[in-house]
């Protein structure tokens, strides 16, 4: 191979000044993850299972403000503990449900 020439390289070469865009938390789990499927997975729940989970961890709430009161206050703390019972055994039908009573299946269909 013969160089005729040589061209000359400028060394005053200004490069395109791009703003680094700051990369969000997410992105970074997402990069160490090896199989990203396991981030953008969907996975159906029926609506009653779902209200099921929100009165259980309600019902926690609630147990956890009542144990973190000072014992004066027994009418607000029993108040507490009868609402949390409550709310619990809400949940308890609400999961039940689907497994219960028949025609009512406690899977979803995607459509």
């Amino acid at each position: 191979m013969k160089i005729n020439s040589i061209q000359p390289i400028n060394q005053n070469i200004t490069f395109c000044a791009q703003t680094k865009q700051k990369r969000e938390f997410i992105d970074v789990i997402t990069d160490k993850i090896k199989n990203p499927r396991d981030v953008d997975d969907c996975v159906a729940v029926p609506r009653g299972i779902f209200k099921a989970y929100i009165l259980l961890m309600s019902a926690s709430s609630l147990m956890l403000i009542s144990s973190a009161m000072p014992k004066t206050l027994k009418k607000t703390k029993m108040i507490l503990n009868i609402g949390s019972a409550v709310l619990s055994a809400t949940s308890a039908v609400f999961f039940a449900k689907p497994f219960a009573l028949k025609g009512l299946s406690p899977t979803v269909k995607k459509d």
